[in-house]
């Protein structure tokens, strides 16, 4: 198979000694993997170009402008559910390595052991059908040979060859006919879910630890890359707690001073286990703020009724907080309540059924600076990389720089961004609960942005919305608990102007594995209907679809989920 999960001597002595192409899709954790390469091509002085892309096109734009000058192409959360040789056409000796967290892997990859090779961490087992059931040359040739032997005598009476000729092609026949059927079974169910693996940031850090050249930034950013995998429900909460087991023995081994002691320096940088608050940014906003615009807290109380609000003055009431205290900025706060504002929020969190306000997770410390969650510097990369007044090259390129420790401009910037986002979301979900825009179809819930709504445009990219689905879903179900089970999908104009839409899917709320049937059921309801619809998004429950087409895409969509 074209699996490697020795990465430091079947890929990384392979390539560093060739001009590397950096391919990455447009996501957090496709950035943190393409900045811990980036540092270990640096340190090796190894020639590298690093291109983002936002599809399919794209992909295969950025491949053939750069093949000439490359033989090693690493492709970062792209690539890897397609078949990356039928899509490239990458010429004899050019090597093509893909780390992509999407699951399943396009089989075509996997057993293709010349010029395409799937990354994975040392450990990982990739679940893929056997050559044999998919694959039938052998079987193809066996058939040919017995075809041959029939018709070779075509002159000749018939004798016991032709009878046993006819026993034997009906029987090579029968055979095939279950084998295909067997191929159709086997490849419906490998390809029935799209789902996520392994988060390619931590890949990457595995080849930097087997290489020794880790240290306490690339162990961040793979941290980083994890995070946003369990944010943006790409994993179940058991697989995030494992991966987070994974890394702890790197955060003591990294980070052994002691606890209590001051950071060394002021360009010094710790890592340290800690309990976080469901809290968007408080640590850069205020407590009152963040409680109104995060989608735990404004669901749980239901903040775009008056009810709700009282409800959260009530908690901060409860909690001995003053009011002005939690409208002032936390850094600003007084000590003794910007001290103990998290031990009373989670012990007053039962009282209010806020029983998972609280998680695990790593921080960091950049020098004497105040500390930073993971969640925090996830939200601020994911805000710069969909930044509306940038090329997408232009954010990707940026969204790196505010990886760096370095770059605290870059990172204050994403947090303004990420809170000037958040409140667009929240807004727009208001608006949709007051004006009953939320329709439940009986298979699905559906929604979609108005042209001229609110912040329309600004939806139009696939990470924002697929939060903003998130977010509406979960306010929708907090008045209509009966729902629990049903998917929902969410659509908003595009920019181009040109009467196109992004549709977006998001699993139930109830559903913990975290797996979407989306990516088949929005293909069939679109040829359904012959509508003017495009795929070229890496993940599968995201598509583009003509406006015009959107009303006959949801009916035909209800019809197939009721078969």
């Amino acid at each position: 198979m074209g699996v490697i999960d020795r990465l430091r001597e079947d890929f990384y002595q392979r390539i560093c000694v060739e001009h590397v192409l950096i391919i990455s899709a447009l996501d957090v954790d496709a950035l943190c993997t393409c900045k811990i390469l980036q540092a270990l091509f640096k340190a090796d002085d190894v020639p590298y170009t690093t291109v983002p892309v936002q599809g399919k096109t794209d992909l295969q734009k950025a491949f053939n402008a750069h093949s000439e000058q490359v033989k090693a192409v690493v492709l970062i959360n792209c690539g890897g559910t397609l078949d990356v040789q039928e899509l490239l056409q990458p010429e004899q000796g050019v090597r093509i390595y893909v780390v992509d967290s999407h699951r399943p892997v396009d089989l075509d990859n996997v057993y293709n052991k010349e010029q395409v090779n799937i990354l994975l961490r040392d450990g990982d087992v990739l679940e893929v059908p056997p050559f044999d059931d998919i694959y039938a040359s052998d079987m193809e040739s066996e058939e040919e040979g017995v075809e041959d032997e029939y018709f070779s005598d075509e002159d000749s009476a018939p004798s016991n060859k032709r009878r046993k000729g006819d026993e034997s092609s009906y029987e090579a026949r029968k055979r095939k006919h279950i084998w295909k059927r067997k191929r159709e079974e086997i490849l419906y169910k490998y390809t029935e879910y799209s789902y996520h693996g392994t988060a390619s940031s931590l890949v990457a850090f595995d080849l930097a630890w087997k290489l020794s050249k880790d240290n306490n930034e690339l162990l961040w950013w793979a941290i980083v890359g994890l995070t946003e995998q369990l944010l943006y429900e790409k994993i179940d909460r058991e697989r995030y707690v494992s991966d987070m087991h994974t890394l702890q023995p790197h955060v003591l081994r990294l980070n052994k001073s002691n606890d209590d002691a001051p950071p060394s320096s002021i360009n010094s940088m710790r890592i340290m286990f800690d309990t976080e608050m469901r809290l968007f940014q408080y640590r850069f906003w205020t407590i009152y703020d963040s409680l109104c615009n995060s989608e735990y807290t404004a669901c749980r109380f239901k903040l775009w009724t008056n009810k709700g609000h009282t409800r959260l003055l009530e908690l901060l009431a409860d909690m001995g907080l003053p009011l002005v205290q939690s409208k002032q900025k936390f850094a600003s706060m007084e000590v003794q309540y910007r001290e103990k504002v998290k031990e009373w929020i989670d012990h007053t969190s039962k009282k209010y059924s806020l029983d998972d306000i609280m998680y695990n997770t790593f921080v960091a410390q950049y020098g004497y600076k105040s500390k930073m969650c993971a969640a925090d510097m996830m939200m601020c990369c994911s805000a710069l990389i969909e930044r509306q007044d940038m090329s997408h090259s232009e954010s990707f390129l940026e969204a790196l720089e505010a990886l760096s420790k370095n770059n605290l401009q870059r990172l204050h910037l994403g947090v303004e961004l990420s809170k000037q986002q958040q409140m667009a979301i929240v807004a727009q979900v208001k608006n949709f609960i007051d004006l009953h825009q939320v329709v439940c179809t009986g298979p699905f819930i559906y929604a979609y942005v108005e042209e001229g709504m609110l912040h329309s445009k600004g939806f139009s990219k696939p990470m924002l919305l697929c939060k903003l689905a998130r977010f509406l879903r979960e306010a929708w179900l907090s008045m209509n608990k009966r729902a629990r089970g049903l998917p929902f999908i969410l659509s908003a104009p595009l920019e181009d102007s040109q009467g196109n839409c992004i549709v977006v899917g998001v699993p139930p709320h109830s559903d913990d594995t975290r797996k979407s049937e989306f990516a088949r059921a929005f293909l069939h309801a679109s040829d359904r209907i012959q509508a003017k619809a495009s795929f070229d998004h890496f993940d599968g429950s995201v598509m583009t679809i003509s406006t015009e087409d959107r009303g006959r895409f949801f009916d035909a969509l209800t019809a197939l989920s009721a078969v």
